[in-house]
């Protein structure tokens, strides 16, 4: 059966934690059951998860006669089965009521309630009721099928007491009643009738949040909706919301299809955010933006809030407009909302240098997820819960995002566009799957005559979408002759590759070529490991591959390849210089190269003090270095290397923002900044701790730069003791800004005391604590990464993981994210042991949905234990070699 339509009443009762609703589901027979009636008549299977039916009738809308059935619960109380007895069925449609009730959980999952602090309140506490229904569960709100393609209509109702100053669902509201039944402070919210859509992205939500913003004069209306006392932070996403709502109209190539569009900042939400057609809902930090002074929120803040918002809106066509058949390709909206959400933040915040960001978070975050033999394919197949939930990972999202930019670059932008707006426009208000997706693209990319015609979208994007991993590019110079290999990129060394291959879209630059000369697109083929080229280069020429890092892999050059680029460094442009850091960071570390070369960047990029994309991949690339490095004894020359290269560009960048500083001006001064700390230069350490005493000596008046909080926070924490501890808590309890609720929390995690640390993680489990639910993580991954807490996350997940996993639930992957922060630093055979015991106690308790973070972790561990054993002792080597020759202070 499918489903057409579905009227939803349901009353949460929040002191109860219950739900009370009725259903009615408007279904039909499936077409392939209509032609042959004379079999068995399939039974009507409704996902259910902690729902207690009350009653069931099944009518006939022809005959409103009600039709004889059977009832019962399916596996483990998952399902609700109906079956139809044979001699009662009247050929047509039927309609399906039940009364029910339903869980009105304490875990962000489902139709949820959570509290807010309000001093109006009695007890000083505002209760809601929200929902969070992707991926599986509208079915623990209210009986349905809870599945993406099965998509319908639904006219939602809510009954609420009177007190509640705000009811909200997917349309506008268009009634309003008080007689219902009840006590006669009880309302009634109709709303109209959505388009067709799936289960997952219902919403609705019965609070007292505020409206913050509304347009005026704009359609749609656009809402935004918050807590009372942060309603002034709304107002940036709400005009860039304005700005954003047009630019995918006219990018997409079709309008907004509903009256009204609201954002609600949730005081505890489980994701970041979540694309609900109509209603978006957000976690506070991923939606408000402090401004009530120049000082109140840094230039990385505003601009993960926008790119979360622009994400989100991208949503309302991809995903919402056109979903995804089943959660196989989940990638098929996420990768495209992630993408796309870059597209428009470059064209609206045209100096940010929005794809810079996207190499450094997206391109470089699917690479570290996808070095691995335990990766997973974009697209796989999916059946079971646990699954559903563990491919909401970088792989879909980041991944995703870095083959669908491939694909624009590859086809060219007029027939990428053109083949988005025939897919938006052929599939909407129904589902489609990638092969409808290739067909249509190279229909356009064979038009544009950008795709050669003896290949079509579907044979290269299946190499990339159906396999795990990704290629380094190996090139090989002898004169003009290139010899070019392929081979995949696997941890924990080259040694430990396989035979995958893919068709790979290469650009080859020259030293010698015009800028902005239109660039030769030479596709590797599938079938082979390795092809011959001829460039026209001379002899003391540069050149590289990968202009502007648009393909998913890694380039490797010849030893004199990679000298001729170090020493040109300052000529390329700047994706390239991002790109050469990174690579040789990560070809060293799988021993494609040796650190030498990684080193010699280190010198290069620190010269160069605005060099501000080079520095972000240095930032990030220094990671990896830290965590192996952090408790060895080659640390101290690390540290050497590291502060005498800091030092002029921090003194260069400063400790204070200024006026005509840009947006990317401080969030290079934060990166800068932050490393000088981290590796301890005394001026940094001594400025952050002047800095947060005197907040400490007046807590209304914090001086401190908004973009270098998060340093100045942690590192007085990290030399302080008790009081700056303490006081640091305090200023997350009493603080309505969400965004340094969650610098705080982090630098929190920040101090060397063992105990302070312990006690921190402690908290994260208990609700008095004042940590909420959705901040649980982060709390965690601040002590596990922090070398001095690292042991101490670890044995407190192994003692607690039964009370983690029960606190938590299993809705937002916590246990996963736990597991693999607490993993990070393992890198010695008694690291491998322990976490063996932990894997075998994970395994008695019968948690599934952690198995593949546990493979994913030992895979981590043991290959950190083999860079140990081998590349350890060649950087050491190299550090301590460059101190000798440029005769670096070891102290």
């Amino acid at each position: 059966f499918l489903s057409l339509s579905l009227r939803l009443i349901i009353e949460p009762n929040i002191e109860r934690s219950l739900n009370n609703g009725t259903v009615t589901i408007s279904i039909k027979p499936n077409p392939s059951w209509e032609k042959t009636r004379d079999q068995q008549i399939p039974p009507i299977v409704l996902d259910v998860n902690e729902i207690r039916i009350l009653s069931c009738e099944v009518l006939s809308p022809v005959s409103s006669k009600p039709i004889t059935f059977k009832a019962y619960y399916g596996a483990n109380n998952l399902s609700y089965v109906i079956e139809p007895v044979p001699s009662g069925i009247v050929a047509g449609n039927l309609s399906v009521k039940l009364q029910f009730e339903s869980r009105l959980s304490d875990t962000l999952q489902g139709f949820y309630r959570g509290y807010f602090q309000d001093n109006e309140e009695p007890g000083g506490r505002s209760w809601f009721a929200s929902t969070q229904f992707s991926p599986i569960d509208a079915r623990r709100a209210f009986p349905c099928f809870d599945s993406p393609d099965k998509k319908a209509t639904f006219a939602i109702s809510i009954v609420h007491p009177n007190d509640r100053a705000m009811t909200l669902s997917n349309m506008e509201q268009i009634g309003h009643q008080y007689d219902v039944g009840r006590a006669p402070d009880y309302v009634r919210e109709d709303f109209a009738i959505t388009p067709r859509m799936s289960t997952y992205l219902v919403a609705f939500i019965t609070s007292n949040l505020q409206l913050a913003q509304r347009s005026e004069g704009f359609r749609p209306i656009v809402n935004v909706w918050t807590r009372g006392e942060v309603r002034h932070q709304g107002s940036y996403v709400h005009r860039l919301t304005m700005r954003l709502l047009p630019f995918f109209e006219t990018y997409f190539g079709m309008p907004y299809h509903l009256p009204k569009l609201d954002l609600v900042a949730v005081p505890d939400f489980g994701f970041r955010a979540m694309e609900n057609w109509g209603l978006v809902t957000f976690r506070e930090s991923a939606l408000l933006v402090p401004e009530d002074d120049n000082r109140s929120s840094s230039a990385k803040h505003k601009e993960a809030v926008a790119s979360v918002v622009a994400h989100e809106l991208a949503h309302q066509w991809f995903g919402n407009l056109v979903t995804p058949r089943w959660w196989n390709d989940l990638w098929l909206k996420e990768g495209f909302a992630t993408y796309i959400s870059y597209i428009a933040l470059n064209a609206n915040e045209k100096r940010w240098h929005m794809f810079e960001s996207f190499v450094q978070k997206e391109l470089q975050e699917a690479f570290e997820k996808d070095s691995d033999r335990n990766s997973h394919p974009i697209s796989f197949p999916v059946n079971t819960a646990s699954d559903i939930r563990r491919i909401f990972d970088p792989i879909s999202y980041s991944k995703g995002a870095a083959i669908v930019r491939m694909m624009d670059s590859f086809l060219g932008d007029i027939a990428f566009k053109r083949g988005i707006h025939e897919y938006l426009q052929k599939y909407q208000f129904d589902n489609a799957v990638q092969d409808d997706l290739w067909d249509i693209l190279t229909t356009e990319g064979h038009r544009a005559g950008t795709l050669p015609t003896d290949l079509d979208v579907r044979q290269i994007m299946e190499t990339w979408t159906l396999q795990p991993g990704y290629p380094v590019i190996t090139f090989e110079r002898n004169g003009t002759d290139l010899t070019i290999s392929q081979q995949r990129y696997l941890l924990p060394s080259r040694n430990s590759s396989d035979d995958t291959r893919w068709y790979i879209p290469l650009t080859i630059v020259t030293e010698s070529q015009r800028a902005h000369e239109p660039l030769t697109v030479h596709w590797f083929p599938y079938e082979n490991a390795t092809i011959q080229l001829q460039v026209n280069v001379e002899s003391d020429e540069y050149l590289y591959a990968n202009a502007d890092r648009t393909g998913y892999y890694r380039v490797n050059y010849d030893y004199v390849s990679w000298k001729k680029l170090t020493s040109s460094f300052a000529k390329l442009p700047p994706l390239t210089r991002m790109q050469l850091v990174d690579d040789a960071f990560q070809l060293a570390r799988a021993e494609y190269i040796q650190y030498d070369i990684p080193l010699t960047l280190i010198l290069v990029v620190t010269q160069q003090y605005r060099d501000i994309p080079a520095w972000a991949a240095l930032s990030r690339s220094l990671v990896y270095i830290n965590h192996m490095m952090s408790r060895e004894p080659a640390y101290e020359a690390l540290l050497a290397v590291m502060r005498s290269t800091l030092r002029p560009a921090f003194d260069a960048v400063g400790f204070e923002d200024r006026a005509e500083d840009s947006h990317q001006d401080m969030i290079h001064r934060e990166r800068v900044v932050s490393l000088a700390c981290h590796y301890g230069i005394d001026k940094c350490s001594v400025q952050a701790q002047t800095l947060f005493r005197r907040w400490m000596t007046d807590f209304r008046d914090n001086r401190i730069p908004p973009s270098l909080k998060e340093t100045i926070y942690c590192t007085s924490l990290r030399d302080g003791g008790v009081p700056e501890w303490n006081f640091a808590f305090k200023r997350y309890q009493d603080t309505d800004s969400a965004s340094e609720k969650e610098i705080i929390l982090n630098a929190l995690g920040c101090t060397v005391k063992p105990w302070l640390l312990s006690k921190y993680l402690n908290m994260t489990i208990n609700p008095a604590s004042g940590i909420l639910k959705q901040d649980g993580v982060r709390a965690f991954q601040a002590v596990a990464t922090n070398f001095a807490g690292s042991d101490i996350a670890f044995n407190f997940l192994y003692e607690n993981i039964a009370d983690i996993n029960a606190y938590y639930g299993d809705g937002f992957s916590t246990l996963s994210k736990m597991i693999d922060s607490a993993t990070l630093l393992m890198n010695k055979p008694h690291h491998k042991e322990r976490f063996d015991r932990f894997a075998y106690k994970a395994k008695q308790l019968e948690l599934p949905a952690i198995e593949k973070s546990i493979r994913l972790a030992k895979e981590q561990i043991l290959n950190n234990i083999y860079w140990r054993s081998r590349s350890y002792h060649q950087l050491q080597h190299f550090l301590v070699q460059l101190i000798k020759d440029l005769n670096f202070n070891m102290y």
